[in-house]
């Protein structure tokens, strides 16, 4: 049985399922370098059937991970759809759409619409060799609950799911029973949390959809005043059983408008009043659904569970046992949930997210020959790594499958020695990213405990990169460059089985230095998806002046 999850938004990708298994997912935005790509993701489907040895005649069942977002009429205005522009993304007519979206729901008309989407669908399937699937839609909190759920081990489970809007609704709660998940709430899409951070990063001149993570970096710079703080309660607040009606409107007069009197504060102000709100807001939300559930174990998935400070006041929270973060939390993780819900197997702990495409050593070797390199094919590869992490270098690592995500989890990752403070300024530098963003560390799993307080709670989280901590002594110590100046780290874990190398570059580089950790950033170019292809890494390595590239089995240094 061969199912095909698809994400069809504006973070578009595809997941493949084999007799029950998660054996591939990709995010488009790698196959055709347009970052947070909402094209139609043929590009991810081509490159998920591929790693399977399967053709579109193979696959017996495709599931779209939305029921009616996009709609039929946002398919018309593809360019309006996809826009990253403040101008579309919070424009009156868009809050239409959303007031469109909820009403059909609340009318019980939606179905009509997911109707008309999937003549769409089959239709665009079919043309392209779809002969034989059984072509389904998936309402979209569902998709995101069942990837959340699927994916870790706990047989009962909180599942709570918070999104900007999709097919009308902006959150869910849900418990999943040995294998059944049923949901017990859901909100409209006017209580859409996640685009009014998103029209705030907009305000503090980011780009919407693509930046929040910059606010959630500033917000450690400064302490909102309370006049700040009771200004954005008043529109963002937990009401019971979820959240205040949030208002994201471009504002018609800089004066008098909610977002205009944010002018009065600082930057760095209005990040930490949103964070703040935002943090108390959620705990809250998930406090009341524990207590009435009864269920301790938690599990999320939505883009606001992108913000790693907020999944840490939820990890630290005392009615909360374990906490995880479905690694690819945002929409491009649509796919899978879309997909392993038609398994009906039993949840289980995620075993990886290197699930994307993978290079033998002839195709990488043909890569360096066109581009003129003259690579090293050493015997001990990670020795060689570790001398020069040793030596400050800064070391990209192209190995195995790509990350699947929104992290780079060592198979397309940037490795540097953490111990000097002024990393953060030099690199940052180097790859043209903002100044004030954290570097986040790699560690491996025995050394975890006591370099992160609180690491228990979240510890399957923490392979993927999705929680922050607050730091050990040790960890200050050792590792400045990438502790936060609040005290905290966004980790990942390394098991020994997930990727032996990797994990030995680890130990080898603290059996040298005394150093239980390296930062660990993504590899690719400012503003552009993490690589993909070993093309995609060599321009990398070349633009952004790296010092080594470690690229399957071989190596080569800037300077050849």
């Amino acid at each position: 049985m061969l199912v095909l999850g698809v994400a069809d938004n504006h973070d578009s990708g595809a997941a493949l399922v084999k007799d029950g298994r998660l054996v591939a997912a990709c995010g488009q935005e790698r196959i055709d370098r347009k970052k947070n790509s909402g094209a139609f993701p043929w590009g991810a489907i081509d490159a998920v059937l591929d790693m399977a040895g399967a053709r579109y005649r193979d696959v017996d069942r495709v599931v779209f991970g939305t029921s009616f977002t996009p709609s039929w009429l946002l398919r018309r205005f593809p360019e309006f759809h996809h826009s990253r522009k403040g101008s579309g993304q919070f424009s009156p007519l868009f809050n239409s759409y959303v007031a469109y979206q909820v009403a059909l729901r609340k009318a019980g008309l939606h179905m009509q619409e997911v109707a008309a989407c999937k003549r769409l669908l089959i239709r665009k399937l079919q043309d392209r060799g779809f002969r034989k699937a059984y072509i389904d839609l998936m309402d979209h909190h569902t998709a995101h609950a069942q990837a959340a759920y699927r994916c870790q081990d706990e047989p009962v489970c909180l599942v709570l799911t918070v999104d900007s809007m999709g097919d009308g609704i902006s959150a869910t709660a849900n418990v999943g029973r040995h294998g059944q998940l049923d949901r017990h709430w859901d909100q409209s899409g006017f209580a859409a949390i996640n685009t009014y951070y998103s029209r705030v990063t907009e305000v503090l001149g980011f780009t919407p959809n693509r930046h929040e993570g910059k606010i959630t970096g500033l917000a450690a710079y400064a302490e909102a005043p309370e006049e700040l703080l009771n200004h954005f309660r008043s529109q963002l607040r937990f009401v019971g059983p979820g959240f205040s009606r949030v208002n994201y409107l471009r504002p018609q007069s800089a004066d008098d408008a909610f977002y205009g009197r944010l002018s009065r504060w600082t930057r760095e102000e209005v990040a930490n009043g949103l964070q703040t709100v935002l943090e108390e807001a959620v705990t809250q939300f998930v406090s009341y659904w524990v207590n009435r559930t009864g269920v301790r174990h938690v599990s999320v998935c939505g883009g606001i569970f992108a913000n790693v400070k907020l999944n840490q006041r939820i990890a630290e929270l005392e009615c909360v046992d374990s906490l995880f973060v479905f690694p690819n939390m945002g929409d491009g993780g649509l796919a899978i949930g879309a997909a392993m819900a038609t398994t009906g197997h039993p949840p289980h702990e995620l075993p990886t997210m290197y699930l994307g495409p993978d290079y033998t050593a002839a195709h990488i070797g043909k890569e360096l020959s066109i581009a003129k390199l003259k690579p090293k094919k050493p015997d001990d590869l990670v020795g060689e790594v570790v001398k020069r992490l040793v030596d400050g270098k800064v070391v990209a690592r192209f190995a195995g499958g790509m990350e699947f995500g929104p992290r780079a989890l060592g198979h397309r990752t940037l490795l540097v020695r953490p111990d000097s403070p002024e990393v953060n300024i030099w690199l940052n530098d180097r790859l043209q990213r903002s100044e004030f963003m954290p570097f986040a560390p790699v560690v491996r799993d025995v050394d975890a405990g006591r370099l992160f307080h609180g690491y228990e709670k979240a510890a399957h989280a923490a392979r993927f990169m999705t929680v922050c901590f607050d730091v050990s002594d040790e960890m200050k110590e050792k590792a400045p460059g990438c502790v936060h100046v609040d005290g905290t780290a966004r980790p990942q874990v390394i098991r020994e089985r997930d990727d032996p190398e990797y994990y030995a570059i680890l130990t080898r580089f603290d059996e040298a230095t005394g150093i239980p950790a390296l930062i660990n950033t993504s590899f690719n170019m400012h503003e552009e998806p993490i690589v993909c292809s070993p093309h995609d890494a060599i321009r990398a390595f070349r633009l952004g002046r790296l010092d080594c590239l470690s690229i399957g089995p071989y190596l080569v240094d800037q300077t050849a």
